[in-house]
């Protein structure tokens, strides 16, 4: 369920948005995830946006019988500035607290947007049993997994409509993955649910990609540990009539005077099998008695 948790949410928090210029305010959004009828996690998001600067914070956590199995959070906080239509993160920080472990990593990014230095609190565990390829000097550039989640909201409904998909790479501190996204140009219905209020026409758009750098080190006995691993999760996705390989589906929907097409529903595609995500609360505001962080 953790698994690019963080990247998810950061680009399910506003994947695609108007184009339109944004005004100083401020987005609070709260998603629930649903399996099989039980509440499993829950996000909450913040972002403050401004034409030039932004400050967001994405809050992830297990919920109910969940935390039984894979109890922890993540926490994510980017504040960057927006040049000439581009998203140039300033400092990125990702805290949490998995597997009994505590970890917390920050990056802070020059003002054209590669990376300055890393400060990382990791455990040696993780350190051992993961260990990943180096990722190349000019790759280790914003935007960073929550920034990704402010640059597409700046980018246009018809640029996600496109026979290509719209892609964006993300440099998390160890990994760069290329994010690809496409949506419908036409409207579907979303029929009303007792998870969430927002229901009507939405665009449904579905996301996916693939590792760039920063590709795991695996021996030959790991490698074949994960591919029984993934051939069980196929077989149970196929016993539960789902598709192990199906990238995650979202649908969105125009909300607030400045058009933000914000995530309403979403299905993945999880270890746990399939998770539905609902948005279950919405907020926006002026932000003219809220300090924004970032500052060019």
């Amino acid at each position: 369920m953790k698994k690019h948790t963080g990247m998810v949410v950061g680009g399910l928090l506003a994947l695609v948005g108007s184009g339109q210029t944004l005004a100083a305010e401020r987005l609070e959004a709260t998603y629930d995830f649903i399996w099989k009828g039980l509440l499993v996690s829950t996000v909450e998001a913040r972002a403050d946006l401004a034409p030039e600067t932004y400050d967001l914070a994405i809050d992830f956590r297990m919920r109910g019988l969940a935390k039984l199995f894979a109890n922890g959070r993540s926490e994510l906080r980017s504040t960057g500035v927006v040049v000439d239509g581009d998203v140039l993160p300033r400092e990125y920080v990702s805290a949490g607290h998995w597997e009994g472990e505590d970890y917390t990593r920050t990056l802070r990014f020059a003002p054209d947007g590669m990376l300055k230095e890393i400060e990382q609190d990791w455990p040696e565990k993780w350190e051992k049993k993961y260990p990943r390829e180096e990722v190349p000097a000019d790759l280790r550039r914003g935007p960073d997994p929550a920034s990704l989640a402010i640059a597409l909201l700046r980018a246009r409904i018809t640029e996600a409509q496109a026979a290509e998909p719209f892609a964006i790479q993300v440099f998390d501190g160890s990994t760069v993955f290329e994010w690809q996204v496409r949506c419908s140009a036409e409207l579907v219905e979303i029929e009303a649910s007792r998870h969430t209020d927002f229901a009507g026409p939405a665009h449904e758009c579905v996301i996916g990609g693939q590792l760039v750098a920063g590709k795991r080190i695996l021996t030959e006995k790991e490698k074949k540990k994960l591919e029984k691993e993934r051939e069980k999760r196929r077989r149970k996705a196929e016993k539960n009539g789902e598709d192990e390989d199906t990238p995650p589906k979202f649908w969105v929907m125009s909300q607030g005077e400045g058009g933000y097409l914000l995530p309403v529903r979403a299905e993945l595609q999880t270890d746990m099998g399939r998770v539905h995500m609902y948005l279950k609360e919405l907020a926006i505001t002026g932000l003219q008695d809220v300090p924004v962080v970032a500052s060019r």
